[in-house]
């Protein structure tokens, strides 16, 4: 079957051995546990003594079924976000997973809270692999070259760039403005 939530893949195995683990938990403590679990993946880490509270009184292992649960409900929770999942899909989806009616319900309810946040978060976490700081660039004239002064990561890296080089970067730069001026006005 295919799951809306999972990009309309089909659910991976060990998430439907974890739905039952799920499913023992009372739907309150399936809600705070949520509530908890997107807290850790927008403000890492995650706060693992109050899950431990949750599930001490519980008749569930500890050990195992606490990390088991925080890895299924980050899963869920982070591949719904992903796939921009309707939070009533996601609802009908987990129940027909084997999720009863009202722990789909507060499953449900911690996305519709918190799904805006968790779409901002992911979103600022996407295709970066370093942060630029600051840019600057100067003009050498008498060898026609510029230097161009990149801070990354509290680090500042200096370029030479030739004269063709400079204009190459510069036909690139206007183009993925003028591109960016298109897909605005498309939106």
């Amino acid at each position: 079957m295919k799951f809306r939530f999972n990009g309309d893949a089909d659910c991976p195995d060990w998430i439907l051995a974890e739905i039952y683990t799920l499913s023992r938990l009372s739907s309150i403590k399936l809600k705070l546990l949520g509530q908890i679990v997107v807290q850790g993946i927008i403000n890492p880490p995650l706060q693992i003594e109050k899950v431990e509270k949750l599930f001490a009184d519980s008749k569930l292992d500890t050990d195992i079924n606490l990390k088991a649960c925080i890895a299924c409900l980050t899963y869920i929770i982070s591949a719904a976000t992903r796939f921009n999942c309707e939070s009533s899909a996601l609802q009908s989806e987990l129940q027909q997973l084997g999720l009863p009616r009202e722990h789909s319900i507060s499953i449900k309810r911690v996305y519709d809270e918190q799904s805006g946040n968790l779409t901002d978060y992911f979103k600022s976490r996407s295709l970066k692999i370093n942060n630029l700081e600051d840019v600057s660039g100067n003009f050498i004239k008498e060898t026609g070259c510029g230097l161009l002064n990149l801070s990354i990561n509290e680090k500042t890296e200096s370029l030479k760039l030739a004269p063709n080089t400079i204009k190459s970067l510069l036909g690139d730069l206007v183009a993925v403005r003028n591109r960016m001026k298109d897909l605005k006005e498309a939106l």
